[in-house]
C-alpha cells in the first residue's frame, strides 16, 4: 500500500487530498515539523532535504509535490486530473501546477512561517517583508483567471486546483485572500468542502 509521509497542515495534505479524490488507499507516516525526526539517518534516506511530502509505492520513493501528482495520476486514473502535455488544457494544467507551488506557496509559505511559529534563530524577517510586498500580486493573478469558471481550467476540477488552493488558503489566514478578491474566496470555498478535501485536512 502507498505510504504518505506527512505533516499536518503541510505541503504534504496535498498528495493526502489527491489520494482521497482518485481513490488510492493510503498509509500515513505522520511526522512533526520543524523537530529532529525530520533530520533522522533513516528520514534522511528517504528525502534527503528532511522535507515533506515524500512517498513509498512498494518500494518505490519519490519526494516533491509535483513529481508525486504526476506519478499517481498517471499510475492509478485515466489521466484526466493531469491532462497530457501536449494539448492546450494539459500545459495550462502543467503552468497552474507550477505556479500553485513556486511563486504561491513558497511566498506565502514564508510568510506565514518565518512570521510566526518557526524556531526565532531560523528566521529572516526580509523573506516576510518580500512577501507582504508581492502576495496581493500573486493572489490577483489567480483572480483574474477564474473569471467566472468554476475551476482554473474552466468547468473540470484537475490537479491543478489542488496545488493551488493550498497556498491561496495560506493566503486567505494571512488575509491577501480578502473582499477584493472574492473570486478566490468562493473559489477556495467551493473547494475546501469537497469531501476529499475534508478527510485531507483532518489527518
Amino acid at each position: 500500500m502507498l505510504k504518505i509521509y506527512h505533516s499536518k497542515q503541510s505541503r504534504s495534505t496535498r498528495v493526502v487530498w489527491l489520494c482521497e479524490e482518485i481513490g488510492v488507499p493510503y498509509t500515513l507516516e505522520t511526522l512533526s515539523m520543524f523537530t529532529p525526526e525530520m533530520k533522522t539517518p533513516d528520514y534522511l534516506a528517504i528525502h534527503p532535504l528532511g522535507k515533506v511530502p515524500a512517498i513509498d509505492d512498494g518500494g518505490f520513493v519519490l519526494w516533491e509535490t509535483g513529481a508525486i501528482f504526476s506519478y499517481l495520476v498517471a499510475r492509478y486514473t485515466d489521466g484526466a486530473l493531469i491532462p497530457p502535455h501536449d494539448t492546450h488544457t494539459g500545459a495550462r494544467a502543467a503552468q497552474w501546477i507550477g505556479y500553485g507551488e513556486n511563486p504561491l506557496t513558497i511566498i506565502m509559505g514564508e510568510v506565514a512561517a518565518h512570521g510566526g511559529p518557526i524556531p526565532d534563530d531560523m528566521k529572516i524577517p526580509a523573506l516576510v517583508d518580500r512577501g507582504r510586498a508581492i502576495a496581493p500580486a500573486l493572489v490577483g493573478v489567480v483572480e483574474r483567471a477564474l473569471g467566472d469558471q468554476p475551476f482554473i481550467l474552466g468547468d473540470a476540477f484537475s490537479a491543478a486546483d489542488i496545488m493551488l488552493v493550498f497556498g491561496l488558503n495560506i493566503a486567505r489566514h494571512l488575509r491577501f485572500v480578502n473582499d477584493a478578491t472574492p473570486r478566490v474566496q468562493d473559489y477556495c470555498d467551493r473547494l475546501m468542502a469537497r469531501p476529499a478535501y475534508q478527510r485531507a485536512a483532518a489527518v
